[in-house]
């Protein structure tokens, strides 16, 4: 065995044991984590009435946008662990301009939440763009990072095949920490898990904006605003570290 092949082994082995004692925390001792999300005793909103007694606060008064709760699905609700919460919502602007804020917020099972490519390519869009790029949020001083898909989908308008393109713009927050990658966001889980032994509630917070071809600059520095009002009123105050 070569010294590259070993280190690759001794590194293999480390990750197996990290992943065992993590397990045992896990079993042993693990203490659930505080939202880094505001969870509110509104009812959750479902396709077939109210679906869960909580869920995740989002703005109503949003000066230059119509608000209207969004259901979330019954597959979702069905697929996904019980103890998750969620928040949904459409902003429209009288111009025609229309963003969907949605929120996943992880409980005791950490598969509420699953990699963010998923959420276009389940839907039919083809990813074109992955971007790391960072938002103001002009109350809290400062910019936070958040990562952008730029998605392309061909639909039937009428009798002719039209392309549209989409923003996606997501993050993700535990009680004082932030980050845009959801890599990143895994490892935290884990070493806060081994050497906490805390189990953090990750939320899942993500924006779509479907714009024409063309448009797709103008479409994201519309919905980074749109984020930047909306963001202070979803997550809680604490200071976080920002990646």
């Amino acid at each position: 065995m070569n010294a590259r092949a070993a280190v690759l082994s001794l590194l293999a082995l480390a990750a197996i044991g990290l992943g065992a004692l993590a397990i045992n925390r896990l079993a042993t001792s693990q203490r659930l984590g505080t939202p880094g999300v505001r969870v509110t005793a509104l009812p959750l909103l479902g396709e077939k009435g109210l679906a869960r007694s909580n869920s995740v606060a989002l703005p109503a008064n949003l000066p230059g946008y119509e608000f209207k709760a969004t259901p979330i699905t019954d597959l979702e609700l069905d697929y996904l662990p019980k103890d998750t919460v969620f928040g949904r919502a459409n902003y429209r602007a009288p111009d025609g301009f229309m963003a969907q804020v949605n929120v996943v917020l992880m409980g005791t099972d950490r598969t509420s939440i699953h990699r963010p490519e998923y959420c276009l390519t389940g839907q039919g869009w083809n990813i074109v763009r992955k971007q790391m790029t960072a938002i103001n949020v002009p109350g809290w001083g400062r910019e936070f990072p958040v990562q952008r898909f730029d998605g392309r989908i061909r639909t039937m308008v009428g009798k002719k095949t039209a392309s549209y393109s989409g923003i996606y713009v997501f993050w993700f927050v535990a009680d004082g920490q932030r980050t845009a990658s959801h890599w990143e966001r895994q490892w935290w889980m884990i070493r806060d898990l081994v050497t906490k032994g805390v189990l953090q509630r990750w939320a899942y917070i993500s924006c779509f904006v479907p714009c024409p071809q063309g448009l797709e600059e103008e479409a994201f520095q519309r919905v980074s605003k749109l984020i930047g009002e909306i963001a202070p009123s979803i997550e809680t105050p604490p200071s976080v570290s920002v990646h």
